[in-house]
Order: structure tokens, then sequence, then C-alpha cells
């Protein structure tokens, strides 16, 4: 059975959001480096800032996709946020996409 990750924020954590940020970082430089790697990572909220311009993690986030790994930010969240011209890396989803995702057999991972 393999895991899904779902990323709802730009940082991992409560507290300080430098601090935040640079484990979201280093989370996904780890796990894309990682051989375990999941079958997919979906970005929701403001999560979805990782797979844009600016992001920190774009080169990351493509080792994934070059390593079979889906990556997919909420379509919704993007729009909201004004950031559907901006993605850089993956692919663009749906809510029932991410509903299929999340009821399918793979065991999810939320980063929060």
């Amino acid at each position: 059975m393999a895991k899904r990750v779902l990323v709802i924020s730009d940082r991992m954590g409560n507290g300080d959001d430098e601090l935040g940020r640079l484990l979201m970082r280093n989370f996904l430089y780890s796990l894309a480096r990682d051989e375990n790697r999941p079958s997919a990572v979906m970005f929701a909220n403001g999560g979805v800032q990782l797979v844009c311009e600016g992001s920190d993690v774009v080169d990351d986030l493509r080792l994934l996709v070059e390593n079979g790994v889906a990556v997919r930010a909420c379509g919704t969240c993007l729009d909201f946020l004004g950031l559907e011209e901006k993605v850089l890396v993956g692919e663009v989803g749906t809510m029932a996409q991410s509903v299929a995702a999340l009821m399918g057999a793979d065991d999810i991972v939320t980063i929060a």
C-alpha cells in the first residue's frame, strides 16, 4: 500500500513562521530524496503556494515528479489565492480528484 501526502500549509506546524517554513523546506527536500517516495503529494489551502513562482521547494517537487510521484495542487485554492497562472510544477487538480485520492486505498499523511 502506497502513501499520499497532503500538504495544507506553506509551513510545518504552529509557532514561529520562519521555523515552520524551514521545516517544510527540509521535509520536502528529504521526501524528494528518500527511496520510499509517496505515490502523490497533494497541496491545498496555503500549501499551494509551494508549487508556484517564488517557492523555495520547486526543484524538490520537480525531482519528485521526475521520479514518478504525482504532484497536484487544488484548483479552487489556486483560484482563490490568485495563483492559477503562477504554477511551476505539477498539475492543477479538482475537488473530485482530491476526494477520490483521499478515499482510495493509500494511506494519507497530512502535513500541516
